[in-house]
């Protein structure tokens, strides 16, 4: 354990369990543990996130964001090269692929920057979803919010060379030590005009019924990307005040009926405005008609 201690802050560790000669260890489910740390984002709450005409309609139908596991990165290698510098075994890392779900975002400051408008905009023939994050981060439980870093901090690999060692000097000794969470705000250095922001949630359902409601899949048919992704929905804030959204009919109500529960630990997301590319054949002022 003190090794461990030695390069990551004791608050960032939930538990950790010994057992004979096996140390296990896992990282806080408390975001408010990150607090102070490169993981905890604390620059603003207001973030722009570029999609499709088609995944804005979706957006606004369902009133969600869709965070999606790692299996719908268009890079196959995101998650390898970060897990094998943060010591993640071959055999787990297509699992955790499979739990570790991501929304990708950038700082509201970048909407006129022209590679993602260019790269994540479709050429301008999409559009630009500005939202403010509504409620307090240091609340929130299993989902964290940092920048993407475009290198693996120093420390990890320190990190992995002492226990390579320890291992060595002690070979009847097994340790698991599940840095998951961090895997996800690390990508190559290639892709740091992204300059993104990540909300991240590792392993967001603790039963399969509730990985059978809440979760679907989608099938990709772009060359070079895995056939199958899945995802769920994270549900945005709704003014139920509204007189387009709250009927007193209760069969016309659009009302979005969530529990007080909801949104106590999870992010509250409120879009604030919508930008749309100068090539996506719509305007500002048809959309707000329709």
């Amino acid at each position: 354990m003190s090794i461990v201690n030695r390069h990551i802050p004791e608050l960032m560790i939930e538990s950790a369990g010994y057992g004979g000669t096996r140390f296990d260890a896992r990282l806080s489910n408390k975001n408010r543990s990150f607090n102070g740390t490169n993981y905890y984002f604390k620059e603003g709450k207001k973030f722009v996130h570029w999609t499709n005409i088609q995944n804005l309609m979706s957006i606004l139908n369902y009133r969600e964001f869709r965070l999606y596991n790692l299996h719908n990165s268009t890079d196959e290698n995101e998650f390898k090269y970060a897990a094998k510098k943060f010591d993640t075994i071959e055999e787990t890392i297509d699992y955790s692929k499979s739990y570790l779900y991501t929304l990708s975002f950038c700082e509201s400051k970048e909407i006129n920057n022209h590679h993602l408008w260019t790269e994540y905009g479709k050429d301008y023939s999409g559009v630009a979803l500005e939202f403010e994050i509504i409620n307090d981060p240091l609340l929130w439980e299993n989902y964290m919010l940092s920048q993407v870093y475009y290198k693996i901090p120093p420390y990890i690999d320190t990190l992995r060379k002492e226990l390579e060692l320890f291992r060595k000097n002690h070979k009847e000794a097994t340790t698991h030590i599940d840095l998951g969470k961090l895997i996800a705000f690390h990508k190559q250095k290639e892709f740091s005009k992204e300059v993104e922001i990540r909300l991240a949630t590792y392993f967001p359902f603790k039963t399969a019924q509730e990985i059978e409601k809440y979760c679907n899949t989608e099938f990709r048919f772009e060359k070079d990307r895995p056939r199958e992704t899945n995802y769920f929905g994270l549900k945005l804030w709704v003014n139920n005040e509204s007189p387009f959204v709250s009927d007193k009919n209760p069969d016309f109500d659009k009302s979005l009926d969530l529990t007080n529960e909801y949104f106590k630990s999870k992010p509250k997301i409120k879009i604030t405005n919508i930008h749309f590319g100068k090539n996506c054949g719509i305007s500002s002022q048809e959309f707000v008609k329709f």
